[in-house]
């Protein structure tokens, strides 16, 4: 969607990413506070990033004391998160309900800007970022950085329809990422008392 002024469909104009997309940050509970951590809640870092579209667990979890003692908000599902520091420039959505840390920031659509136009729009301009450094170590990402980042925004009415077109895909490939962890989980589980001994191979198949 980086288009000249000649090539704009009717209707659509051009904008800041900022126009249609807002910017939130992270931040991390006091790691010396053991009421913080251990939780309900799911804490998003850039370790946590998978090679698919969605996160639905992440290595640490804080308490709801801990959420209230960071700068984190509590995400919803399908908000998209973005390495920003470190492993820079990979982009995930929330499988679930997530705080994140300072080292990404999350986006969420502005105006009724849905989150799978978010997550394909952000794809893209972490794609131009990447070219813009040209060589050059890319190793931040700035709210700067997404401010300056004009495109050419399509109607509401065509931002919508796209994500009526993908929602089911997503949708399947989220419930895909669940039952892929649970099978994960219940190997984790089953394995070491399998090798054991503690556990036979019928038992663990009632499972």
């Amino acid at each position: 969607m980086d288009f000249d002024g000649s090539q704009e469909p009717k209707n659509w104009k051009k904008g800041r990413f900022t126009d249609i997309i807002s910017v939130k940050g992270g931040g991390t509970p006091n790691t010396a506070v053991s009421e913080y951590w251990d939780g309900d809640i799911p804490f998003f870092t850039p370790k946590d990033v998978t090679d698919s579209s969605y996160v639905t667990v992440t290595e640490k979890n804080i308490t709801e004391s801990g959420l209230a003692h960071c700068n984190s908000l509590l995400y919803p599902l399908n908000t998209v998160f973005i390495t920003a520091r470190g492993t820079v420039g990979k982009v995930v959505m929330a499988g679930c309900n997530m705080a994140m840390n300072q080292t990404n920031y999350a986006l969420i659509g502005k105006n009724g800007c849905n989150q799978f136009f978010t997550y394909h729009i952000t794809l893209e301009v972490v794609e131009r970022l990447k070219k813009k450094a040209n060589g050059a170590v890319f190793n931040a990402i700035t709210t700067r950085d997404f401010d300056a980042e004009y495109l050419v925004i399509p109607t509401l009415d065509i931002i919508d329809r796209f994500g009526e077109i993908v929602a089911p895909s997503y949708n399947q490939i989220h419930q895909n990422c669940i039952q892929n962890q649970n099978l994960t989980s219940l190997r984790d589980t089953l394995l070491p008392r399998l090798m054991s001994g503690e556990l036979s191979v019928d038992e663990a198949e009632s499972h």
